[in-house]
């Protein structure tokens, strides 16, 4: 389906039968950057520091500071006021004593778009990935996907490879990243199923919970998954910039 991103409102509110889903491009102007970077607390600014290369602690930055600003919006505090916590993998929640409404939210960026996903009590989570060719697609299956997946690769031309290679790793990180554990978790625990519609047919941990599994096109050339728990039925898409 085509997606329309528009710009939220002034006062925006969720509830739990809502995923909001925000987009954002991370090639910014200089001043973005430099005001984007003054609202980051000072483990953040360190972190965007020691990046080697200076497109990825601009992108850091950008993609950091928009999701100060998106939270902010639900919350009603300045984004500097954010405030997080992480869990054992890395993966940062709000502290309780901001997050009143108990808003659930993952983040992933490739390459110059940064996707957001937010909803309330359910976890969540999103990966997204530029589509480009993978000439390793084969083996990298083969190493990190189970067995029907890989068979599913392996058959076809080169062309279809890449689109279903990203269909499996994208809806495989999203849920990893939802749980909380990210890579470390294992991507060959998550099963994929490989004929339409395509959906989770066996996860680790999921303790009998339904994990929706949603695909969406954020830009030409990219995929995002995201895997939230239970179907919600109201899909949101906000643009950030």
């Amino acid at each position: 389906m085509d997606i329309i991103w528009k710009h939220p409102p002034q006062n925006l509110t969720i509830n739990p039968q809502e995923v909001h889903i925000w987009k954002t491009n991370l090639e910014r102007s200089s001043i973005d950057i430099k005001n984007g970077f003054e609202i980051l607390n000072e483990d953040e600014k360190n972190k965007a520091q020691n990046f080697r290369f200076e497109k990825h602690q601009k992108r850091f930055t950008i993609a950091r500071s928009s999701l100060r600003h998106i939270l902010s919006f639900y919350l009603s505090i300045p984004p500097q006021k954010i405030e997080f916590n992480y869990n054992a993998y890395g993966k940062p929640y709000l502290l309780e004593k901001i997050n009143k409404i108990h808003l659930q939210f993952n983040v992933s960026h490739s390459e110059n778009i940064a996707i957001y996903a937010i909803t309330c009590y359910h976890s969540i989570g999103v990966d997204v990935e530029y589509i480009r060719p993978m000439s390793e697609a084969d083996s990298l299956a083969k190493r990190f996907f189970c067995q029907k997946e890989f068979e599913q690769i392996s058959k076809l031309s080169s062309e279809e490879k890449n689109g279903e290679f990203f269909k499996f790793w994208t809806a495989k990180e999203a849920y990893l990243k939802a749980i909380g554990k990210g890579l470390t978790g294992g991507l060959e625990t998550v099963e994929i199923s490989t004929d339409e519609p395509i959906r989770f047919i066996n996860l680790p941990e999921s303790n009998n919970i339904n994990y929706h599994l949603f695909y969406l096109t954020p830009h030409d050339n990219y995929l995002a998954a995201i895997a939230v728990e239970k179907n919600q039925q109201i899909y949101h898409y906000w643009q950030l910039n």
